[in-house]
């Protein structure tokens, strides 16, 4: 069962986003987000995308959940459903920052291709 939520408060939503990021463009006038070519969307049309979206982002969080691996085709086809929405999809990697440690503490640069600081002797 998908979870409710507030259509018009989401279009709403959507139209501030679409104008802050592009100014006030015609329903049907074609932006770019990022690498994607998108139009601003119709209430009816809006409907349809952003269930797309919600579908994909439960779809990539149970995978990273799971343990899975997501691959380039999954982020590129979740970076368009965002997109649509004018969402700016997550940073997978940023996601991962510092949980697989300091590469530094396990294997530290020598003192002679260390680069030069304050803290160096």
């Amino acid at each position: 069962m998908e979870p409710e939520f507030d259509l018009d408060a989401a279009y709403d939503l959507y139209l501030e986003r679409f104008e802050k990021r592009f100014g006030d463009k015609p329903l049907g006038a074609f932006v770019k987000v990022d690498r994607h070519m998108v139009t601003k969307l119709a209430r009816g049309e809006f409907a349809e995308r952003l269930s797309e979206y919600l579908r994909m982002h439960e779809a990539c969080k149970q995978m990273l959940t799971s343990g899975a691996t997501i691959n380039d085709v999954i982020m590129l086809d979740f970076a368009e459903v965002a997109a649509w929405v004018c969402v700016q999809p997550p940073d997978i990697l940023a996601m991962f920052r510092g949980e697989l440690g300091d590469p530094d503490a396990a294997a530290p640069l020598t003192r002679t291709t260390r680069p030069a600081g304050p803290n160096t002797r």
